[in-house]
């Protein structure tokens, strides 16, 4: 009998701990918020957001929107949160953006480390700000993005914020950038899906700056703009397995366009395809004398298909001919790998670089690189040539390689 009782007591005090030990879960209609899409539900999204950020004991606390589409005005996260771990923000309905815009993001995570995002939808609303900035003479304020890591008007902002992991989310719609990454550092996002028209305006997928650490994994992107485009002051960008177009493809850039800004080195792109994107792989700079560096760039086993422009190193860029014409661009780039590329081209010139004269590129290594042409009426299947001035480096295993390599 003694023993039957000790195994009892046991057993109560190891349900007693794992119940204690399970995440507290504060889902926003317990705040208030009711779905339906019609009510602001910003304030019970703060208010369950702040209770599951002071939550500090047991596992990671889990802030749940339920099934359903929630309409939230701009909402600001903010950490450090109590829990070791950070918070799990479990996603099972759609939020939606209103149709007007302010002049900042419309969700906001800052210092937010070790926040977890997991699956739902994310709807930036963003068709009635295009219609306003597409008509002549409207004046419209800037849009937001749906995810933003830092005040960068996205419709998910996360900045400042270590350790952060968004998984199987689809975001559509935004008004401006989708997901805007700043000044963090360990950030994965993997099997997310980004889409918005690709004649939407500044619709970037996934931007990244002043960040390490950041890799894109599994991701579908289908946009107005950069797929993927990343900024000054990053280092270590991991992309695989991302499939893009349409849109504006993958990008480095634009860089230099004013002075002290950060470096941007070992960033790798492999296993990804591209569709019908106006570029392929783009390392873009101003044509301004502003100092800076990009190195340590790797792009590895890319498919392109009807590519515009399927490989291009720009480095004088210079929008409208204002505040450059007759620069040149004080950006240094080296030791870039171009590798496994393969696919058609949509213009005749598949690899253009287009380097500085005053900072010449060095290290630029192609092998492997097959790329077609398949002209205006999508036949053809001629090798596509290549341009090249201001550049160093070597080429092989490559049917026309540039002149200058």
């Amino acid at each position: 009998m003694m023993s039957v009782i000790m195994v009892v007591v046991v057993v109560g005090v190891v349900l007693a701990l794992a119940a204690a030990a399970m995440a507290a879960e504060y889902s926003v209609v317990d705040y208030g918020a009711r779905a339906g899409g019609r009510a602001d539900a910003a304030g019970a999204f703060l208010a369950a957001w702040a209770a599951a950020c002071g939550d500090g004991g047991g596992d990671r606390p889990v802030m749940r929107v339920p099934a359903g589409t929630f309409l939230v005005g701009r909402a600001y996260f903010r950490g450090p949160c109590r829990s070791a771990g950070g918070v799990v923000l479990a996603i099972d309905g759609t939020v939606v953006a209103p149709p007007a815009v302010g002049n900042a993001s419309w969700i906001t995570f800052h210092y937010a480390h070790g926040l977890a995002i997991r699956g739902g939808t994310l709807d930036g609303n963003g068709h009635a700000f295009w219609a306003c900035k597409a008509a002549a003479g409207r004046h419209c304020p800037p849009g937001t993005s749906v995810i933003c890591f830092k005040y960068s008007k996205s419709t998910l902002d996360i900045s400042q914020s270590n350790n952060v992991s968004v998984k199987r989310v689809t975001l559509v719609d935004s008004k401006n950038v989708h997901v805007s990454i700043f000044d963090c550092a360990g950030v994965t996002l993997q099997g997310v899906r980004i889409a918005a028209p690709a004649d939407s305006p500044n619709t970037d997928g996934i931007h990244v700056a002043l960040s390490r650490d950041v890799a894109v994994l599994g991701a579908t992107v289908r946009t107005g703009d950069d797929c993927v485009s990343v900024g000054p002051g990053t280092s270590g960008v991991a992309i695989r397995n991302i499939r893009c177009g349409p849109g504006h493809g993958i990008s480095i850039g634009s860089l230099g366009g004013r002075a002290g800004e950060g470096e941007v080195r070992n960033v790798t792109v492999e296993s990804a395809s591209l569709a019908g994107t106006q570029n392929g792989l783009r390392i873009k700079t101003w044509g301004k004398p502003f100092a800076g560096r990009v190195s340590g760039v790797r792009f590895a086993n890319v498919a392109m298909r009807d590519v515009q422009n399927p490989i291009v190193i720009d480095q004088n860029y210079c929008p409208g001919n204002v505040n450059c014409p007759g620069q040149s661009s004080g950006l240094k780039i080296s030791d870039v790998q171009y590798e496994g590329i393969t696919g058609t081209s949509a213009t005749a010139v598949a690899v253009r670089f287009d380097c500085s004269r005053s900072n010449p590129c060095t290290g630029i290594r192609l092998r492997n690189i097959n790329l077609t042409y398949v002209g205006d009426g999508g036949g053809g299947g001629k090798p596509a040539r290549s341009f090249c001035k201001n550049a160093g480096g070597s080429a092989s295993g490559v049917v026309i390689p540039p002149s200058c390599l």
